[in-house]
């Protein structure tokens, strides 16, 4: 038996468009889908919608008043950047969407469309999505895993270390990782681990008192 989709995890879809009857049967048949909808009439209202709220997909009408598709999404770039944005386009302004799939847009859509059709996009959009995610979440699984196996087989500090900071590095797609210990005594010693295209280089370098270190976050 399933159980129905509680607010907080149902998908979250916001509909761009200064066609009332558009945003209308868009939010009709997604709810119908189990989507959380809400509407926007431009693209002025969508990003403040997106600043209030997470939203996992946005489609947008490319020509509005006030900011179209194309300026919502540059401005997503940095106010909704995991949200996919499906462009919604007449047959005129094909180039154009086309253009911002090259900009980051997920799909686009043809006006004027079947509601099946969106339908599908938006759940191909969203596995695609749940997907990457997965993905990302067993990255991370297996870099805590390989850390824990290192610490259990008992191997030297430097060995862990070297572990942690290989992990910390492809996880965090970083180039430089430092890892501060204490002696003990109350200093602290930095060992920076530096990844570069075809050599790893690994280094101790400064020694600083623990009670400098606070007085600097404090």
């Amino acid at each position: 038996m399933t159980h129905p989709m509680s607010p907080e995890e149902r998908p979250r879809v916001l509909v761009v468009d200064d066609e009332k009857f558009i945003r209308e049967i868009l939010a009709e048949f997604l709810g119908m889908e189990g989507y959380l909808v809400r509407t926007a009439e431009d693209g002025s209202s969508a990003l403040a919608e997106l600043g209030r709220s997470h939203y996992d997909l946005v489609i947008s009408d490319l020509k509005m008043p006030k900011m179209g598709g194309m300026e919502l999404l540059e401005a997503m770039a940095k106010v909704a950047p995991n949200a996919l944005t499906v462009i919604m386009t007449g047959f005129g302004t094909v180039e154009t969407a086309i253009d911002a799939m090259k900009r980051g847009a997920y799909d686009y859509i043809l006006k004027p469309f079947k509601v099946e059709e969106v339908t599908m996009i938006v759940q191909r959009g969203l596995e695609k999505q749940r997907l990457s995610a997965e993905n990302l979440r067993l990255k991370e699984a297996l870099g805590l895993y390989k850390v824990s196996e290192a610490i259990a087989a008992s191997l030297s500090l430097d060995e862990v270390l070297n572990t942690v900071a290989d992990s910390a590095l492809n996880e965090m797609h970083a180039d430089l990782v430092s890892t501060w210990l204490d002696d003990g005594e109350g200093s602290l010693f930095e060992r920076q681990h530096l990844l570069s295209p075809h050599l790893k280089v690994e280094a101790k370098i400064s020694k600083l008192k623990a009670d400098v270190l606070s007085a600097h976050f404090t």
